[in-house]
């Protein structure tokens, strides 16, 4: 099973893209609409970069928080 990460640090002090996890999290989660129940995971974050059109959790992905 995988282990959640939390990316806070890096965010905080972005200097690059930060790849990331489905399943990882940071504290400037914000939830995306539409989603039912979101739990605090990059997947489900506005700021989380991930192909869409696949439900594969697994995929890596990118944070695009701005500063």
């Amino acid at each position: 099973m995988n282990k959640q990460k939390d990316h806070t640090h890096e965010v905080e002090k972005r200097v690059m893209a930060i790849p990331v996890r489905a399943t990882d999290c940071c504290g400037f989660f914000k939830a995306r609409e539409m989603v039912l129940i979101p739990r605090r995971e990059c997947w489900y974050c506005i700021h989380g970069g991930f192909q869409r059109d696949t439900d594969d959790p697994h995929q890596p992905g990118v944070c695009k928080f701005n500063k």
